[in-house]
């Protein structure tokens, strides 16, 4: 554990040192403070327009950061020749990625405090009151964002972070809607609803973490089906770690 803890500390102080990481966070940071602006010009409920702004700013920056920084992981050690000396060392390629992996959610979770914190400003601002849906809404944001790191993490491990970015991208959207293409097609030929079933069942369905809607129209939320979808991306989450780790312990680094 304390390798791990090694590894992910560097990895947590090598993302907060990227460009990309403030980037994408002022993104977010924008995106609050226009869903102020738009709830403050637009009649009747302007706490649901910050709502659905806010939080569609908050998932989208923290999902940005998890993917594009998640491609780079592993092939930018590799390509620095950093990952052999880490290696040479009683350290194991299981060890090495679960520590790198770590240190991506831990500066995922700061950034996530942040734009939570603007959020909830930006929400009391508008004449808005704090809520359970708002709060769930914004945690299930980081297992989203976690998924999305652990897709990224895999890409690393084989491909680079040019070609896996775009994979990832395409990825995202399909696993983004890969509940409404098996609404759409359930009516469908057979090959085709096959295919839709097969792309739901394989990739993480990020629907399932999705509780905006919940908190923009005050719906009740069970305390179960939030725990169950927290637990749904955590399992996921391991399952990508170990995915990656078995791709890098049958790579040949030369």
């Amino acid at each position: 554990m304390r390798v791990i803890g090694l590894i992910a500390f560097n990895t947590f102080r090598q993302t907060l040192r990227q460009r990309l990481y403030y980037n994408v966070a002022i993104f977010g940071v924008g995106m609050l403070i226009l869903s102020m602006v738009m709830g403050n010009i637009t009649f009747g409920y302007p706490d649901r327009v910050v709502r659905s702004i806010g939080l569609s700013g908050v998932c989208i920056s923290l999902d940005l950061i998890a993917l594009l920084v998640g491609v780079g992981l592993i092939h930018e050690e590799i390509d620095k020749k950093t990952l052999f000396v880490v290696l040479a060392r009683p350290v194991g390629r299981v060890r090495y990625v679960a520590g790198r992996y770590l240190g991506l959610v831990s500066a995922l979770g700061l950034a996530l405090f942040g734009l939570t914190g603007v959020y909830f400003l930006t929400l009391t601002a508008a004449g808005g009151s704090i809520t359970w849906p708002d709060v769930v809404a914004v945690a299930a944001a980081l297992p989203e964002a976690m998924l999305l790191g652990g897709i990224g993490l895999v890409l690393s491990a084989f491909s680079t972070p040019t070609l896996s970015s775009g994979i990832g991208f395409g990825l995202w959207i399909a696993a983004a809607t890969s509940d409404d293409l098996v609404r759409l097609t359930a009516k469908a030929e057979p090959s085709v609803r096959a295919l839709t079933t097969a792309v739901y069942y394989a990739l993480p369905s990020l629907e399932r973490l999705n509780f905006r809607q919940a908190a923009i129209y005050g719906q009740h939320l069970g305390v179960w089906e939030v725990v169950g979808a927290l637990s749904y991306g955590a399992v996921y989450s391991v399952f990508l770690v170990a995915l990656a780790s078995l791709i890098l312990s049958r790579r040949e680094m030369i």
